[in-house]
């Protein structure tokens, strides 16, 4: 299987170490549950998405500091890009950013949330299950960093789980699309840089708010590589 990673953060803009790229971290995670296809990258932040819909037999977007309601070019371009690719009905993953685009493209619609930053590790009821999800848990676990939220998901879409919070923190659309809000792709390093980097930018209490968060467990992101893999037929 061709699996296409639309990555929507510019790596120049980006101070996290990816280890890597975004691309490199989110093959890595997929990866991680021992499954076997071709990744291909695309810089989408930077222009780059593929000639036609085809090209892979499904795609995840990736995460973004940008909203899916900004005017970028590249994210006008993505928007259309996923509507071709869901009418040839390709399979879409979205994280954070991919979670919210796919929504705000397919007739949700997605803002700045006014309850500020959701940064850190959070857990949400997952308040229905889906046979790629073999049973799972009532409750997940995940790193977020997000301000941006989906307020109204499209006519055809389930709500799958979320917190007072984030009500919506996980949703499908007809077994094609799965939205995730949350990071099962961060790995602690990761979270670290971003908490980190808020210190930085002078939002302190969040940061030292998130900083705390992450000694309250671990995420539930193998759980839900595997929940991607099945999703997309990769297992």
């Amino acid at each position: 299987m061709k699996l296409g990673i639309l990555n929507a953060i510019n790596p120049r803009e980006s101070t996290v170490n990816w280890g890597g790229s975004p691309v490199d971290a989110y093959v890595r995670f997929i990866q991680s549950v021992g499954v076997d296809f071709e990744a291909v990258g695309y810089e989408v932040a930077q222009g780059q998405l593929p000639a036609l819909s085809n090209e892979c037999d499904a795609y995840v977007i990736t995460g973004s500091p940008r909203g899916a309601y900004d005017s970028d070019a590249w994210i006008g371009g993505l928007k259309n890009f996923i509507e071709n690719g869901v009418q040839a009905g390709k399979g879409f993953v979205g994280i954070c950013f991919g979670h919210q685009v796919l929504a705000h493209t397919l007739g949700g619609h997605v803002e700045k949330s006014e309850k500020g930053w959701g940064l850190g590790l959070k857990s949400f009821q997952i308040s229905k299950s889906k046979p790629w999800m073999n049973g799972g848990p009532e409750q997940l676990a995940l790193y977020f960093a997000h301000q941006d939220q989906v307020l109204t998901l499209p006519a055809d879409a389930e709500l799958l789980g979320g917190n007072e919070f984030c009500p919506i923190a996980l949703y499908t659309i007809r077994d094609q699309i799965l939205g995730i809000q949350g990071h099962p792709e961060f790995s602690r390093s990761i979270m670290n840089d971003i908490v980190e980097n808020k210190k930085k930018s002078g939002e302190v209490v969040v940061a030292m708010e998130a900083e705390a968060s992450l000694e309250n467990g671990s995420p539930d992101g193998q759980l839900v590589a595997e929940w991607i893999a099945k999703f997309l037929g990769l297992k």
